[in-house]
């Protein structure tokens, strides 16, 4: 299906990662674009890049969401993903994504169960994405509604399939809500009417625990109390399309918003 851009932020550019991000091209389907994200002055740094890869530049930063939103006005397909350059496509993902936006054309989020893998030794931990489809989750079988995502906030969106205009309607991501920005973007989409559907087939192989690596950083320097805080602040964000003044955690604000 060659209405689909693939975007990779990429914020790092050791030996290492640039044969990670070999390895993740490798797995997009032949035909379909992909959008290497970088920071402006980096876009030298990327190494030798398939044909089908094209680089654009974030003037506003490197961080995961200004790398993504700035590949965003880039896209020119009606849709798009985002591949993690540490991450990989199984097989059967955006090969067939066709037959499901033909028979689901008012979706605007196709997540995947994603197989979550350990980085170092490669053991499969376990799925990911997979609640939607236990019973009584939310009002419609494999859908993710505003009253789930309040009581439930374990999802993986990279390797999901997002509508272009749907995303940039919302508001895309926000870049100063810490490691929450996903969350909040779940709760603002479905809060807008889009609907985000999971289909039922492992999409998408996530890694954990690579050593420098976002969701590492995160679990270092983040305690439970300013990680609950964050959530609170997601949970008050997402009724705003734009990006607000949000005060940083202290132990102050952070009493305040338990």
């Amino acid at each position: 299906m060659s209405d689909i851009t693939v975007i990779v932020p990429l914020h790092v550019f050791t030996e290492e990662d640039r044969k990670l991000l070999s390895e993740a091209l490798k797995t997009v389907p032949e035909g379909l674009g992909v959008i290497l994200s970088v920071k402006e002055g980096a876009e030298g740094k990327t190494g030798k890049l398939p044909k089908n890869v094209s680089v654009v530049s974030s003037s506003k930063g490197d961080s995961f969401t200004e790398l993504v939103n700035a590949a965003v006005e880039h896209v020119e397909t009606k849709w798009f993903s985002i591949l993690e350059y540490d991450d990989t496509y199984t097989d059967i993902w955006l090969k067939h994504m066709e037959k499901h936006i033909e028979f689901m054309p008012d979706t605007s989020i196709f997540m995947c169960l994603n197989d979550i893998v350990d980085f170092s030794t490669k053991k499969y931990i376990g799925f990911g994405n997979e609640a939607p489809w236990a019973s009584a989750f939310s009002d419609e079988i494999g859908h993710i509604d505003l009253e789930s995502l309040n009581n439930y906030f374990d999802f993986y969106p990279c390797g999901s399939v997002f509508n272009t205009d749907d995303f940039k309607e919302v508001g895309g991501l926000k870049p100063n809500l810490n490691n929450v920005f996903w969350y909040e973007f779940l709760l603002r989409a479905v809060h807008n009417g889009k609907d985000v559907y999971v289909v039922p087939k492992v999409g998408y192989v996530h890694h954990l625990g690579r050593e420098g690596s976002m969701s590492e950083e995160y679990l270092k320097n983040t305690s439970e109390k300013e990680a609950k805080y964050w959530f609170s602040v997601a949970k008050k964000e997402y009724f705003f399309k734009t990006v607000r003044d949000v005060k940083p955690y202290s132990e102050e604000n952070g009493e305040d918003e338990e």
